[in-house]
């Protein structure tokens, strides 16, 4: 092993450790922690809005209605909700607006998942950073980011449920004859 192939793996080594011996602390940063909590609010609200779209599509009532749904992962009920609404045979127009509200889903979901899924933490100097994976650090980002995806998330969440209740997806369940399956 060469001198800088020796000098280059200590690096990595005396990285590794440092990184490993970081302690993990909650930053102390209430705006901070304000945006993370309505963050996870504003998803939560997202997930119950898809959870009685899928009730809508599938015509159910009742407080048991929602129970096919519970503790599902939110992939599984868009894949549920696109399922149940091609089975009211809409126009390509409406499977379309669909697909698009269903795609925003998804990338603010995955953006959600990408704040939420890593471990917050803060240097002793002060500065929040996030542990990844593969125990890199990396920076956080600023507290306006997470309340713009927030944001987004009440939005979409917004867009979808007047879209169940007075819109095109509203309007593709009225179109469906009354006496059709209606099975989740």
């Amino acid at each position: 092993m060469t001198e800088a192939e020796e000098a280059a793996r200590r690096v990595k080594w005396n990285e590794r450790m440092s990184l490993s011996m970081h302690r993990l602390t909650v930053p102390n940063r209430p705006q901070l922690l304000e945006a993370l909590g309505r963050l996870a609010i504003a998803h939560t609200h997202l997930e119950r809005i898809l959870r009685y779209t899928l009730k809508t599509l599938s015509e159910l009532s009742g407080p048991k209605s929602l129970d096919p749904t519970k503790r599902k992962p939110i992939s599984d009920l868009r894949k549920k909700i696109k399922k149940r609404f091609k089975k009211h045979h809409p126009t390509a127009a409406e499977t379309y607006r669909l697909d698009e509200l269903l795609e925003k889903t998804k990338l603010l979901s995955g953006k959600r998942n990408s704040y939420m899924h890593r471990a917050w933490s803060e240097t002793e100097a002060g500065q929040v950073i996030l542990h990844e994976e593969d125990l890199r650090l990396g920076a956080a980002p600023p507290e306006a980011a997470i309340e713009r995806v927030a944001s987004e998330i009440v939005a979409l969440g917004k867009q979808i449920n007047d879209a169940r209740l007075h819109g095109f997806i509203h309007d593709v369940v009225q179109r469906q004859p009354p006496n059709a399956e209606a099975a989740p």
